[in-house]
């Protein structure tokens, strides 16, 4: 297991349920959300991205499996990019 990859886990769970519960005026489009996933993850030095990678890929997985339904195509296409990243 990588240094990072536990931290990983709790932030990514502690994150969404955070965002679940938030009570809004608006909803953030997801648009911007991925973007800034995107981005973030991009910005990760290569011993964390390979430390949180097999976890990453789960929660990504998990995300496409649920949201098949409703996520817009772009979306599907972006979240299924960042599977491929190395």
């Amino acid at each position: 297991m990588g240094e990072y990859e536990e931290l990983f886990k709790f932030a990514a769970k502690a994150g969404a349920l955070e965002g679940y519960l938030y009570k809004r005026e608006k909803v953030e489009p997801l648009y911007n959300w991925v973007a800034n996933i995107e981005e973030m993850y991009a910005s990760l030095p290569d011993n964390v991205k390979g430390d949180i990678r097999n976890e990453f890929n789960r929660v990504l997985t998990t995300t496409l499996t649920y949201g098949g339904k409703v996520l817009a195509e772009e979306i599907r296409t972006r979240l299924n990019n960042l599977l491929l990243v190395v």
